[in-house]
C-alpha cells in the first residue's frame, strides 16, 4: 500500500512542478527517486523481518 502512496505522490508532484515551470526531465527524474526510495525501502523490510530475530526457516 505505501508503494501505491508514493508512486500517486510522486506523480503528482510531477505534474504540479511541470506547471510551475520546472523541467518536464527534471520533475520525472525526482518523481522516479521517489519511487524506486519506496519500493526499495518495501524490499528491504521484507529481507529484514525474515532474517531477523524470531524468523524460522
Amino acid at each position: 500500500m505505501g508503494l501505491v502512496i508514493a508512486t500517486t505522490f510522486a506523480l503528482s508532484l510531477w505534474v504540479i512542478l511541470t506547471s510551475l515551470g520546472v523541467s518536464s526531465f527534471d520533475g520525472i527524474m525526482f518523481a522516479l527517486v521517489i519511487i524506486l526510495l519506496a519500493a526499495g525501502t518495501q524490499l528491504l523490510g521484507r529481507y529484514v523481518g525474515s532474517v531477523g530475530p524470531g524468523s524460522r526457516d
